[in-house]
């Protein structure tokens, strides 16, 4: 029996009972049976992995994150920070000699240490998929078609894809003195066109274009513009996106906006990003992109790209 004073469970930890349980069941069974029927083959990977592992994939923007412990060897080990950096390990080791391009899918719960008197929680049920191997415009189309196809296995009718390009924003926020890109980043995401203007008021051109591009948002037609106005350097990512929705189909594009100042993650991907938002969630509930440059991480350089959705956000819409 517990102590008095004692939580019951530890911050940012859960209790499912009831119909949690069963919400949060019934769309790891669609969602994966949608992965299989796309071609997408399960694995499990462990639960934990060396600390190294997630360090190796994300770098000091995790390190801070992992949820850690010893083992009686003193080696360190960390829960699962996230399911992709433990697919990059299986592809690098379990299918290192497999054909490519590889399908892998997952489902199941990530840890990450959050602030005590924070609102996210530290652990996360997801499901997902990587298709690693293929890193043409065909497999960009894949992953999209497939994050509209899963929300819609869960019952998501209301929902969107904020999609960008980092390579829309790349060459302008190289022009940025070092020590500064930090807060322009801040106030690109924040849509702080203020405090963007006075911060660059005397920056190269190359730089100055932070103050149009990344508030550029909507459908095709503001790509379209956005072709016309851009710097050169941005134009290869923004004739990308343009191929892509011109791939799928006018119900998939219904579900996307294209947001061009995008840049969350762009440490880490390389390529199309997004992020999913579902009415009556309280947090985004999805994320995906192409990280071209991992796998070269776990010695073996491929393409790759991918989804992940938070069943949790998507089971508390039915609750």
């Amino acid at each position: 029996m517990l102590r008095a004073g004692i939580a019951p469970i530890p911050p940012g930890a859960l209790d499912l009972t009831g119909d949690a349980v069963r919400r949060r069941r019934a769309l790891q069974r669609s969602a994966t049976a949608a992965l299989e029927a796309a071609g997408f083959a399960e694995i499990i990977p462990p639960t934990f992995e060396y600390e190294e592992i997630f360090l190796r994939a994300g770098g000091p923007a995790v390190a801070e994150r992992l949820i850690r412990f010893l083992d009686l060897d003193g080696r360190t080990l960390a829960l699962r920070y996230d399911f992709t950096a433990s697919v990059a390990r299986v592809a690098a080791t379990t299918f290192a000699d497999a054909p490519r391009p590889l399908r892998l899918s997952y489902s199941g719960k990530v840890y990450r240490q959050e602030p005590e008197r924070g609102a996210r929680p530290r652990e996360i049920l997801q499901v997902g998929a990587e298709l690693l191997g293929q890193g043409d415009l065909a497999a960009d189309v894949e992953i999209v078609r497939l994050a509209v196809a899963l929300l819609k296995s869960a019952g998501a009718r209301d929902f969107q894809l904020n999609l960008g390009h980092v390579g829309a924003l790349a060459a302008a926020l190289a022009a940025v003195d070092e020590p500064l890109r930090p807060d322009v980043r801040r106030w690109i995401d924040r849509k702080d066109r203020g405090s963007l203007a006075h911060a660059l008021a005397g920056a190269a051109p190359e730089a100055r274009t932070l103050l149009v591009l990344p508030f550029v948002i909507g459908r095709r037609a503001v790509l379209e513009e956005a072709c016309r106005h851009a710097p050169p350097a941005a134009g290869p990512a923004l004739a990308h996106l343009l191929a892509l929705d011109a791939a799928l189909t006018a119900e998939e594009r219904a579900h996307l906006v294209y947001d061009l100042g995008e840049v969350r993650g762009l440490e880490y991907y390389t390529g199309i990003q997004f992020e999913v938002y579902v009415a009556g969630a309280g947090r985004a509930a999805g994320a995906g992109g192409r990280y071209d440059d991992l796998m070269g991480r776990f010695g073996h350089p491929m393409p790759a790209i991918g989804v992940a959705l938070d069943l949790d956000a998507l089971a508390e819409l039915g609750g």
